[in-house]
């Protein structure tokens, strides 16, 4: 009888264990997103030190915990079961984190939605929050179902610094998901290519998609043609809209509220 108990008691530590969700630490603002959106509040021992800028989208969510730096020095004092990056720690990031025992995730470089399901998927399992996961897709599925499939209207993206986003971002998959066809992306263009200032004074677009500009960070770029008056009249005088930092700044589920602001503004000039 005292050996059956002793077996149970040391079946349910077992089974407890089993079941118990890891710790974690993410060490780029990127990772910070997918982290605070999928993991209990009590698995998270640390987030980067950008997890509350204005850029983060998930930066309400932060509260009281922990930030730190992405070196071993910092992380391995909080001894995380698992780490998850996107970029941070630089490329020899995941051997040098796993030699510690951290199972050590990264995120893939996400250009569309398909793989943001794909690293929604790949946190949630690293984290045993499989339901959630899949519960975030189902209503990021359902979002990106109910905006228009085609509007017709020729967009292009403008960035403080003069870039452009062309095929193979994920501002463009923002831009086909309102309805929207991508300027940059018809030219054949693809990532982030110049902005040709004289492109956009001959030819003004229908509808610009401006990124950044409401970033604290955009000053640096006050050097950019983008802020030439003649330019800037000319981005002032299309229909627009400016998207928040926090929505474009990392590819992840949140792209579809951008997706929704732009349809909804296309929608509105249209009237």
């Amino acid at each position: 009888m005292f050996k059956r108990a002793i077996l149970s008691m040391a079946m349910l530590v077992v089974l407890s264990t089993a079941n118990a969700k890891p710790n974690v630490v993410s060490i780029d603002y990127c990772a910070d997103q997918y982290v605070l959106k999928l993991a209990d509040p009590d698995q998270v021992l640390a987030v980067s030190r950008g997890a509350d800028k204005d850029y983060s989208y998930m930066r309400t969510a932060v509260g009281s915990h922990h930030k730190v730096r992405a070196t071993r020095e910092e992380v391995f004092t909080l001894e995380p079961e698992v780490i998850i990056r996107q970029w941070g720690g630089g490329a020899n990031a995941e051997s040098a984190f796993s030699a510690f025992g951290a199972n050590v995730v990264t995120l893939g470089n996400a250009n569309n939605f398909e793989d943001i399901i794909e690293n929604i998927r790949l946190v949630a399992s690293a984290l045993k929050q499989t339901a959630r996961g899949e519960a975030l897709i189902r209503n990021l599925r359902a979002r990106l179902s109910a905006l228009p499939e085609n509007n017709e209207v020729r967009a292009l993206y403008v960035t403080p610094g003069g870039v452009t986003a062309g095929d193979k971002t994920m501002i463009h998959a923002i831009i086909a998901a309102a309805g929207a066809r991508n300027i940059t992306a018809e030219e054949g263009k693809s990532y982030y290519p110049p902005l040709s200032a004289e492109a956009l004074l001959l030819e003004p677009p229908e509808f610009v998609v401006a990124g950044f500009f409401q970033s604290r960070d955009q000053d640096v770029n006050h050097w950019s043609a983008v802020h030439h008056p003649a330019l800037t009249k000319v981005i002032a005088d299309r229909p627009h809209i400016s998207l928040p930092p926090d929505l474009i700044s990392c590819s992840a589920w949140f792209g579809v509220e951008a997706a929704e602001l732009i349809a909804a503004a296309i929608a509105e000039n249209d009237r």
